[in-house]
C-alpha cells in the first residue's frame, strides 16, 4: 500500500500546516490580528470579553466546518477529474 493511502487508512494523514513558516503576507496578517486582538481586550469589560470569546470560538467552528467541506468536496472534484482522465487516456497514446 502506498505511504499516503496507508497514513489516510490510520487516520494520520495532517491537513494541517505544522510548521509555523508563513509567507510574509500570511505573517502581516497573523500579527494584525494579533495587534487588533489586543487592543480590543484592553477596551472591554469582562462580560464584553465573555461574549467576544464565545464568538471567536463560534466563528472557529464555522471556519472548521468550511474548511472541512471544502477540502472533501475538492477531493471530491480532483477524483472526478482523475476519472474522467483516465477514461479519455486512450486519446493520448502515442502511436
Amino acid at each position: 500500500m502506498g505511504k499516503i493511502l496507508e497514513a489516510f487508512a490510520n487516520n494520520i494523514l495532517n491537513t494541517v500546516e505544522t510548521i509555523e513558516n508563513h509567507n510574509p503576507q500570511r505573517q502581516k496578517l497573523l500579527e494584525k490580528n494579533m495587534k487588533l486582538y489586543n487592543e480590543l481586550l484592553q477596551k472591554l469589560n469582562d462580560e464584553e470579553k465573555n461574549v467576544l470569546e464565545k464568538l471567536l470560538d463560534v466563528i472557529s467552528d464555522e471556519s472548521c466546518y468550511d474548511a472541512q467541506h471544502n477540502f472533501v468536496r475538492g477531493y471530491c472534484l480532483g477524483t472526478i477529474m482523475t476519472t474522467e482522465i483516465f477514461s479519455e487516456k486512450e486519446s493520448f497514446s502515442i502511436k
